[in-house]
């Protein structure tokens, strides 16, 4: 379904805000009612419940971190900061809804989130109208570069990223065929197109790219055809959940290709699905736990005192998403929407836990990404 499509399909959905009301709460900081010297309440919609929850409560966890950090440290202009959180569901049709809810509360200066793409697509139009800005932690399409002066993201986009990975396979790997398998949605189709395009610019061969749907257990035909070619290594564009299950039968076929994968697979939970098979895979990532800079090494200590393992690629960008809007209020001296949103797009050189974060004039990050293989069960930073 297209963008336009999906969009008035969602304007249509208004009777569904007080249900998602329902789900909005203020619990991530210490502090106050709203209003001038009570807390500042931060937006922050993504997909909480579901089966592709995981992005979403993994990035709140980062937010969470944040917000008790900078409220211990005397909050933002003498005020505490806390959360309006909307579980979006998953859904495009729920954006709009929801976003119309955020830019109703005149409280709140900015908002974080999301999951998807297309939910963040569908809202974005509202979210401009009211001039609310938005830092984002985990949509990657190129669809949004450029689509609101208002919209920013920590993340980088599925172009640059798959543009990354192919130079990277290509230069550092020797890899001359490779087949791609990616998810049927806007994320996994831009990550292969990209990637397709940069791998052959480089002279390589992709031997064939397979679309699959989200949900899909059985990978046996599509890993067949994958390697009947033979290629040289396996790139998959998509979330941990199918990557998981797509590494375990590439060697369930006994095959020992190389593989690698984008960074929907960067979690802790891809480790858990795919076990032993995970060994060797190499992904892509903006952040990795076992970066030794002093910005990175002082989140993970924090998030391991606080939850007790290791934090994710998805925690690490919504904690500097967080911080950046905090930083934003700050510069602006005010809640006002429009000087916060002038503030974040200044942003440069920012010293964050996944590394210096930069927008550029399309509200995209600017930086490197970090390319990590897994090592005795964790995810390791690539450094040769």
């Amino acid at each position: 379904m297209s963008y336009r499509r999906r969009a008035a399909l969602a304007l249509t959905a208004g009777a569904a805000l007080i249900a998602l009301s329902a789900c909005s709460s203020g619990d991530s900081g210490a502090g106050g009612e709203g209003g001038a010297d009570g807390a500042i309440p931060i937006g922050y919609t993504a997909t909480l419940s579901g089966d592709f929850a995981s992005y979403g409560l993994e990035m709140r966890e980062g937010i969470d971190l944040a917000i008790s950090e900078i409220n211990a440290d005397g909050g933002v202009l003498g005020r505490d900061l806390t959360t309006e959180v909307v579980d979006d569901e998953g859904k495009p049709a729920n954006g709009p809804v929801i976003a119309q809810e955020m830019c109703d509360n005149s409280e709140i200066p900015a908002v974080l989130g999301f999951s998807f793409s297309s939910v963040a697509l569908s809202g974005l139009p509202i979210y401009t109208q009211c001039g609310l800005p938005i830092v984002a932690a985990a949509v990657t399409s190129p669809e949004l570069s450029g689509a609101s002066d208002i919209f920013f993201r920590t993340v980088f986009t599925d172009a640059y990223q798959g543009a990354e990975a192919a130079s990277f396979i290509s230069e550092h790997r020797g890899v001359k065929k490779i087949a791609i398998l990616y998810q049927q949605d806007d994320y996994g189709k831009g990550v292969a197109d990209s990637f397709t395009e940069a791998f052959e610019a480089a002279g390589g061969t992709v031997t064939s790219s397979q679309a699959y749907q989200l949900g899909t257990v059985n990978f046996g035909s599509t890993v067949d055809a994958a390697l009947k070619d033979q290629p040289d290594a396996v790139f998959i564009g998509g979330f941990y959940t199918e990557a998981g299950k797509i590494v375990n039968q590439v060697r369930d076929a006994g095959s020992d290709l190389p593989i690698f994968a984008s960074d929907g697979a960067a979690s802790p939970l891809f480790l858990d699905l795919a076990g032993a098979n995970a060994e060797g895979v190499e992904v892509y990532a903006a952040f990795s736990a076992s970066d030794p800079r002093p910005e990175s090494a002082k989140f993970v200590e924090a998030f391991q005192a606080q939850y007790n393992k290791d934090p994710s690629s998805w925690a690490a960008l919504a904690y500097d998403a967080t911080y950046i809007a905090a930083e934003g209020i700050t510069e602006a001296g005010s809640t006002d929407r429009a000087a916060v949103a002038d503030a974040i797009r200044k942003t440069d050189g920012y010293a964050g836990a996944s590394g210096t974060i930069s927008f550029d004039d399309e509200g995209n990050r600017v930086g490197e990404l970090t390319f990590q293989r897994v090592e005795d069960g964790k995810f390791v930073v690539i450094t040769e």
